[in-house]
């Protein structure tokens, strides 16, 4: 299974909204587009913060919104995954 390569968002340090949530809004944006497909496998949480420049509780936080919501799922030992009916 292919880790699917997400684009960097373009985060903004002086918005009223926390990076987190901006992060949320392009995951979810992503997937609504078709950008990132169900089932589809996801980077790391360490990965992806290093890459868009964040820290890794930003991401852990990020990464749990989109859980509760139904938007990802983490198979414990095999990766988090777009789920198969996002935010059902």
């Amino acid at each position: 299974m292919l880790v699917m390569p997400l684009s960097r968002p373009d985060l903004k340090v002086s918005s009223p909204v926390p990076l987190y949530e901006q992060i949320v809004s392009h995951v979810t944006s992503s997937v609504a587009r078709g950008d990132l497909q169900p089932g589809e496998r996801l980077p790391a949480v360490r990965d992806l913060a290093e890459r868009w420049e964040v820290g890794v509780n930003t991401m852990t936080r990020a990464w749990e919104i989109l859980q509760g919501r139904g938007v990802l799922v983490v198979g414990q030992g095999k990766g988090t995954f777009v789920a198969e009916q996002p935010g059902k």
